[in-house]
């Protein structure tokens, strides 16, 4: 075997030539394979990289599209905090406006009292001085205080150009501004600030869940909260009575007693404030086999009102009538102001159309769309973070857009720093406030009819 290999090796040897064809025919093998390996890691790197390239595009979209519906959501509870806001300016305008009427029914009052005062004293000479005196302040008292009334009940209540109607008709533009279109608008430019090629709408909502939320308070009964709202917030002197009885009320002596009544009343159809102050000595005697209490003589009197003009004093409660004759003496003098439209219809939550009138969270869906690209082919399938819809929703695209469904819920909650208690929605308090939500199967339906 030595001996063989040595003759083979020696014939080798003299011929050089044939190793040199056998290297020749093997050269190049290696680098074929070389090139079939660079060819699939370059594949697999650009596979790599459009995978990236979809999972950076995917969350980027499912980042615009929770954005976007976070702020068309902020907007609505924006919205909603104003009306609060607004409720309360329009609560204190007629507040206002019935502190008006009673302050200046009261001065009317104490100026026919002081007047009356200063009759009686022209027969006490030294009195009569300073009775006038205070006549005379009396009456300045009651021209500012008219003034003040005339100047402060139109520019509060007057229908169309009064603060409390700029008010409300600013409370039904914002609305309208949080229905599909403004609410679209919102999403649409958060969507374009992430990505200028970003495109982002609101989706309807088949519950109408956010149009049936809140209603402009129009029948009696809905106005009719709001006034309890604005009776609560009186201040002791305007609610009244300003009642009291000086003397002693002995059956049948004949011994007067002085009766001063008042009271600031809004009448029953809530379209006109009624105030009235009167003072009248009353004397109880006998009559017909009985003791009677009846009024004898009227000293001060005065009444204001504002809405419908009445032109006397109406109103029976809180012992007001207890002085009718003083009663009709207010009357004939007593300060009208037209220019009051009545108590306000507000914007208020709908309670009676609410699922849940305690704790409504409407629920706003966003549908957000990236322009086709390449790499939108390779999606995979499924819904990626559970807000990705698959790319099988469009196919023959050929180049499908990435799409991503989010949504966002308006809900009240108190602030955490508040005191602790539980309180219910409603439109006096801003505490409404935003959180992201899943999308409703409803939701899902209605963007899978727009991608296909």
């Amino acid at each position: 075997m030595a001996f063989a290999s040595s003759d083979t090796a020696g014939r080798l040897a003299r011929r050089p030539g044939r190793g040199a064809a056998v290297r020749r025919r093997h050269a190049g093998q290696a680098l074929v394979v070389a090139l079939g390996l660079l060819l699939a890691g370059g594949a697999m790197l650009h596979a790599m990289y459009s995978a990236a390239r979809v999972a950076a595009a995917k969350q980027r979209l499912v980042d615009t599209a929770d954005a976007a519906a976070w702020s068309a959501a902020l907007w609505r509870a924006r919205v909603l905090n104003y009306h609060a806001y607004a409720n309360r300016a329009i609560l204190a305008n007629e507040v206002a406006i019935a502190q008006s009427v009673t302050l200046l029914s009261w001065s009317k009052y104490f100026e026919q009292l002081t007047r009356n005062a200063a009759t009686v004293g022209t027969v006490i000479p030294p009195a009569r001085v300073i009775l006038e005196g205070v006549a005379e302040a009396a009456s300045l008292a009651r021209e500012s205080a008219e003034l003040a009334a005339t100047l402060e009940i139109a520019a509060r209540g007057a229908e169309g150009v009064g603060y409390r109607a700029i008010l409300q008709a600013s409370q039904e533009i914002l609305q309208l501004s949080t229905q599909g279109f403004g609410a679209s608008m919102v999403a649409a430019e958060v969507a374009r600030a992430n990505d200028p090629s970003f495109f982002a709408w609101v989706l309807p909502d088949p519950s109408g869940e956010w149009l049936g939320l809140t209603h402009r308070t129009e029948s009696q009964d809905d106005r009719r909260r709001f006034a309890d709202l604005v009776q609560a917030s009186l201040d002791p002197f305007v609610t009244g009575p300003r009642s009291a009885d000086v003397g002693l009320p002995v059956p049948c002596l004949g011994l007067p007693v002085l009766r001063k009544r008042g009271a600031t009343m809004l009448s029953e159809d809530l379209e006109r404030w009624e105030a009235v102050d009167t003072l009248s000595v009353h004397v109880n005697r006998p009559r017909r086999l009985r003791c009677r209490d009846g009024e004898a003589l009227p000293l001060g009197w005065g009444a204001a009102e504002a809405g419908t003009e009445l032109g006397a004093v109406a109103g029976t409660e809180r012992g007001v009538a207890d002085n009718p004759a003083a009663n009709a003496l207010a009357g004939t003098t007593i300060a009208s102001f037209p220019s009051f439209s009545g108590i306000a219809r507000v914007r208020e939550l709908d309670y009676e159309r609410l699922a849940d009138p305690r704790f409504p969270s409407p629920v706003l869906a966003v549908l957000a769309r990236q322009p086709g690209e390449a790499v939108a082919t390779s999606m995979s399938k499924g819904l990626a973070a559970g807000r990705m819809l698959p790319p099988d929703a469009f196919a023959g695209d050929a180049a499908p857009h990435l799409w991503a469904l989010s949504a966002a819920q308006v809900y009240f909650r108190r602030p955490v720093d508040a005191p602790e208690r539980i309180e219910y929605a409603s439109l006096f308090n801003p505490y409404w406030q935003v959180r992201l939500a899943p999308p409703a199967a409803a939701h899902r339906a209605i963007a899978l009819g727009y991608v296909r």
